[in-house]
C-alpha cells in the first residue's frame, strides 16, 4: 500500500524545511529513502506521470507535496492506504481535494485511514477556527438553496472541523464548551431536517386520497376497455379468403399512409383532434407534438399513449399490440394503485412516531450556560 502526506507551510529546500525533517525521520525508523519522494522533484508534466506510475505501482510507498501540486487531477488512488494531514489547509475546498485523492472510486483498499495532526495550546487552534469559520458562512449560504446538499454533508464538515479545532484548545473547560456547543448545533441540525421531513410527508400524504382516486378511476376505465376491445374481436373475426385478406391488407397500408401523412401535419400545433376511430377506440392527434418523437392517443373509457416511430411502416402494428397488451397494462395500474397505497400507510406510520431531539437541545443549552458561568462569560460578551 502506498500513503501520501499534504504539507503546505513548507517546501524542500537548503536548510531547515518540514519535508527533509520528515524524510530524515521516517528513513530513521527503517523506511527505504528510495521509496519516498517529494512531488517537488517532478518539474515537467512527464515527470509527473512518471512519478504518478511509480506510486501506482506502489514503488514509491510515501509520497509527500503540497495541496497546489498534488490535489487536483491526480489520480494515484490504486493502493492508497492512508492520508496525513501535516498543517490546515487555507479553504474547507483544500480539504476536500486533498481527500479527495483517497477516498475516490478505484481505490483497492476496502478500509482507507485520514490522520490530522494538531499541537495542543497552538496556533492550530486558530487555524481550524478559521477553517470552521469559512465553512459556517457556506453552509450558511448554500443553506437556502434547494440543493439535496444544503443538510447533512455541509452541517456534519462544520461539526468536524470544530472538534478538531477543539483538541487542539489547551484548556479543558474550553474544550469541554466547544464539545457541548457541537452537541448542541448537532442536535438542532437533526431537530430542523426532521421539522423538514415531517412537513414534506404531510404535504406529500395530503396529495395521495387525489392519486389514489385518479389511479382506481384509470383502472376501471382500461377493466371496460378490455371487454369492449374483446367484444370487438368476437364480432370482427380475421379475414379468411384470399380476396379478404388483400382487401384487408390495402384497407391497412391506407390507415398507415392516413396516420402518417396526419402526424406530419398535426406537428407543433396548439389543440388535440380528433383523427379516426380504430377498433372501437378513437385516435387522437396530440397538442404540441414534434416530428422527432412522433405519437398519438387511443382513447376510449380510458386513454392511452402510443409512441410510433420515424417511419408509416410499423405504426398500425404498434397500435395493436398495446391493445392487446391491455391486461398486462391493467396490472402496471393495479401495481401502481398498491404502491400508491402501501406509499400511505408508510407516511402515516412515519409521521405517529413521536421523535424529537428538545430534549437534548435543552440538555446542552444548559451545559453551555453552566460553563459559560464558570469561566466568567457574562450574557451581553
Amino acid at each position: 500500500s502506498t500513503q501520501l502526506v499534504f504539507c503546505d507551510t513548507s517546501t524542500p529546500k537548503a536548510g531547515f524545511n518540514i519535508y527533509d525533517e520528515l524524510k530524515d525521520r521516517l528513513v530513521m525508523l527503517g523506511v527505504p529513502e528510495s521509496s519516498i519522494a517529494y512531488i517537488h522533484d517532478a518539474g515537467t508534466e512527464a515527470e509527473r506521470t512518471q512519478l504518478f506510475a511509480r506510486v501506482r505501482s506502489g514503488e514509491i510507498r510515501i509520497l509527500i507535496g503540497s495541496t497546489f501540486k498534488l490535489g487536483l487531477g491526480v489520480n494515484i488512488q490504486e493502493r492508497l492506504v492512508a492520508l496525513h494531514h501535516l498543517d490546515v489547509p487555507w479553504r474547507p475546498a483544500d480539504m476536500t481535494q486533498r481527500e479527495g485523492r483517497i477516498l475516490r472510486q478505484g481505490n483497492t483498499n476496502s478500509r482507507v485511514f485520514i490522520y490530522r495532526y494538531i499541537t495542543e495550546g497552538s496556533f492550530d487552534a486558530y487555524s481550524w477556527q478559521l477553517l470552521e469559520t469559512k465553512q459556517r458562512f457556506i453552509s450558511s449560504l448554500l443553506s437556502g438553496s434547494m440543493a439535496e446538499r444544503s443538510g447533512s454533508d455541509i452541517a456534519d464538515t462544520v461539526l468536524d472541523y470544530a472538534e478538531v479545532k477543539a483538541l487542539a484548545v489547551g484548556d479543558p473547560l474550553i474544550k469541554e464548551r466547544v464539545e457541548a456547543a457541537n452537541e448542541l448545533t448537532r442536535y438542532m441540525t437533526l431537530q430542523h431536517k426532521l421539522v423538514e421531513s415531517r412537513l414534506r410527508l404531510e404535504k406529500e400524504l395530503l396529495g395521495l386520497p387525489g392519486k389514489i382516486q385518479n389511479q382506481t378511476g384509470l383502472i376501471e376505465g382500461c377493466r371496460q376497455d378490455i371487454a369492449a376491445y374483446a367484444e370487438w374481436k368476437s364480432s370482427n373475426p380475421p379475414p379468411s379468403d384470399s380476396r379478404q385478406k388483400q382487401a384487408e391488407a390495402e384497407n391497412r397500408r391506407q390507415l398507415r399512409k392516413l396516420i402518417g401523412n396526419a402526424i406530419r401535419k398535426n406537428a407543433l400545433e396548439t389543440k388535440e383532434k380528433r383523427l379516426m376511430s380504430y377498433r372501437g377506440f378513437d385516435v387522437i392527434l396530440p397538442a404540441n407534438m414534434t416530428t422527432e418523437r412522433p405519437y398519438l392517443w387511443l382513447e376510449r373509457f380510458g386513454r392511452y399513449y402510443i409512441e410510433l416511430g420515424d417511419k408509416d411502416i410499423g405504426n398500425l402494428i404498434r397500435i395493436d399490440n398495446f391493445l392487446d397488451s391491455l391486461p398486462e397494462h391493467l396490472e402496471k395500474l393495479e401495481e401502481g394503485l398498491d404502491s400508491l397505497k402501501a406509499k400511505e400507510r408508510e407516511i402515516r406510520q412515519e409521521l405517529a412516531r413521536d421523535e424529537s431531539y428538545t430534549d437534548k437541545i435543552e440538555e446542552y443549552k444548559k451545559k453551555i450556560e453552566k460553563l459559560d458561568k464558570k469561566m466568567g462569560v457574562r450574557k451581553n460578551e
